[in-house]
């Protein structure tokens, strides 16, 4: 069927116009962003072909080759659905920043999520603070494998004098979603504090971060 023989108040623009943006479905709304189908299917059915193949909370990590494998998916298409997603992705960092102040781990957890978002290897993330709990700037430290990555206390010691520093948080993620810390990850935060209390600089807090979840070893005294 062909987007013009549905009823004109079941098509996804006319919805969004009549019923508002909240009433309309994942496939609706990138039905949306497509505009158009193809002789074959309907612009509804071929959004739905993508959602089946690609997991909305993924589509951004989905190369403009693979959206280019769908039958009815051009180089136009492609770069329109890349475009929606990585602006989104900007908006919902944007969002995270606007407060530069952290003072808990929930704090550092929601300023810090998104970088780790959908992540398949391990990254290590170092944020600069003044006496102030102020952000002086975030870092990525090291990038390992999907299930062990290094903290070099080199680096973060040297990051944190550059800085001018009064404090470090580390985080890292397990692509594995249990974020529960391992025996190497407890005995490199200790050896990280040290170095950095020898410099007169603070950790105060390491977390560790899945998709869905966070551990804390400052709040579950580890640190």
């Amino acid at each position: 069927m062909k987007l013009k023989d549905i009823c004109i108040e079941n098509r996804p623009l006319e919805r969004l116009l009549y019923k508002g943006v909240d009433k309309l479905s994942n496939y609706e709304l990138l039905a949306i962003i497509i505009k158009t189908g193809t002789k074959d299917q309907n612009v509804l059915n071929l959004s739905n072909t993508i959602l089946s193949k690609f997991k909305l909370n993924k589509i951004d990590q989905v190369t403009i080759n693979e959206l280019l494998k769908i039958k009815g998916i051009g180089k136009v298409k492609a770069a329109q659905i890349k475009a929606v997603f990585e602006l989104n992705k900007r908006i919902n960092h944007f969002k995270i920043n606007e407060s530069n102040k952290i003072f808990s781990a929930k704090d550092a957890y929601n300023y810090l999520k998104n970088d780790f978002l959908n992540k398949n290897q391990e990254h290590l993330i170092a944020i600069f603070l003044d006496r102030n709990n102020n952000i002086l700037s975030k870092k990525i430290i090291t990038i390992g494998t999907n299930n062990q990555t290094l903290i070099s206390n080199k680096d973060i010691c040297y990051s944190a004098i550059k800085e001018n520093a009064h404090a470090v948080i580390i985080a890292h993620n397990h692509p594995s979603n249990d974020c529960f810390p391992s025996i190497e990850d407890k005995k490199s935060t200790i050896d990280l504090k040290k170095a950095l209390e020898n410099l007169e600089i603070l950790l105060l807090d390491h977390l560790i971060i899945t998709d869905n979840n966070f551990y804390s070893f400052k709040k579950n005294e580890d640190l």
